[in-house]
């Protein structure tokens, strides 16, 4: 291994661009032109024809999001990353491109399972029963597996390795939202998927002032997300690439602050006599702790999730209610913590005897850990306890 190539390093010297003048600019400039002028018609045909490098056009691409698309995909080991103007459009574009039936995970985001069942010809599976997995593929004969590295918001844990080799064994490809363990913790391409998809709007950018997602792969699918953006008009605007650089360039350090806060949250949690579980892939109770103690490196994200004693949605909005510090916000990934209610919020759209089945129920919430005094986060939760 080289100089300069652990994760914490990467992600603050990446996106640096090619010289100008005098020496590298160490913060990539904001380019926020619209159009581009070229010497010779023929240049500018070459360029729009993909013969020539360059930028023509918005929708085609600009210097500050292509710093950006290059440096995700350098972080994700894939050949290219493609930005849209949120991770729903991403998941959009990815999802427009895949012909024929798709296998999915059941506990997925909300949005994503609302987008999964108006396209049709899905079949949903828990992710975990690799048998499952595999009869599924093989009853639809899908060519797309389509999973979450850690679920919004139940928190399973997949082993990519595993899906990976069940889904070529069926010559489809493993699309992994890796959204909520984002690159600082974990390459899922190193493991065999084939497709990464990210919220940008979430860790990455981690300061809650700009949305954007990414789908990184192959060449081939590269050449697909850029068609979309060109004629979808989703592609993400310099500005908000500027944005998700700055905030990308401390993502090391704030999983790591998540991370060990969210643990200390979880354990605690764990022992409250008005919580009835917890989810969170490191508690020793987890289903799936040892799988993410080795495919996390003994990190496990920064969310957390918790069913109230009392299971109901009065109980749930009494404890939203009286959060202090935290704010009661349907995001997750900011410096700040956040909490939310899935069953009237991400999952608003499932039906309630699904969400049930889940284990989303009306007394579940969730915790986006941030980056505060982690006592501080505690003393707020158990002061919103009290009021349920």
């Amino acid at each position: 291994m080289g100089i300069g190539q652990n994760i914490g390093t990467r992600v603050v010297r990446t996106a640096r661009v090619l010289p100008f003048g005098d020496g590298v600019p160490v913060v990539p400039p904001l380019v926020q032109s619209v159009a581009f002028d070229h010497d010779t018609f023929a240049d500018q045909d070459r360029v729009f024809a993909g013969e020539r490098a360059g930028f023509v056009y918005g929708r085609y691409g600009t210097p500050t999001t292509g710093a950006l698309e290059a440096a995700l995909a350098e972080l994700e080991g894939t050949a290219t990353a493609t930005c849209f103007t949120s991770g729903m459009a991403a998941i959009n574009a990815f999802l427009a491109t895949c012909d024929g039936p798709i296998v999915a995970q059941e506990d997925c985001y909300g949005a994503t399972r609302a987008v999964l069942e108006r396209r049709g010809s899905v079949t949903f599976v828990d992710p975990t029963d690799h048998g499952a997995v595999d009869a599924a593929l093989t009853a639809s004969q899908a060519r797309v597996l389509y999973v979450e590295i850690i679920s919004n918001p139940l928190l399973r844990v997949v082993d990519v390795s595993s899906l990976a080799e069940i889904a070529h064994a069926h010559s489809a490809r493993l699309a992994i939202d890796a959204s909520l363990a984002t690159p600082a913790l974990f390459a899922p391409v190193s493991l065999g998927a084939d497709v990464v998809i990210h919220s940008l709007t979430k860790y990455i950018n981690g300061h809650g002032d700009v949305m954007g997602g990414a789908v990184c792969g192959s060449r081939d699918l590269g050449n697909e997300m850029r068609e979309r953006t060109i004629l979808d008009g989703a592609y993400l605007p310099p500005h908000d690439a500027w944005l998700v650089i700055r905030g990308m360039r401390t993502l090391g350090l704030r999983m790591t602050r998540h991370c060990a806060s969210a643990l200390v949250v979880a354990g605690h949690l764990a022992e409250h006599p008005k919580v009835a579980r917890v989810h969170y892939p490191g508690l020793a109770g987890h289903p799936q702790r040892d799988l993410a103690c080795s495919q996390f490196d003994g990190r496990f994200g920064g969310m957390v999730s918790f069913a109230l004693g009392a299971d109901e949605v009065g109980a749930a909005g009494r404890f939203l209610d009286a959060l202090e510090l935290a704010a009661s916000a349907s995001t997750l990934g900011d410096l700040f913590t956040e909490v939310m209610h899935p069953a009237t919020a991400s999952h608003r759209r499932l039906a309630p005897a699904e969400r049930a089945r889940l284990g989303i129920t009306e007394g579940f919430v969730r915790i986006s850990v941030g980056i505060e005094d982690p006592a501080d986060i505690v003393a707020d939760l158990d002061h919103a306890l009290s009021a349920v």
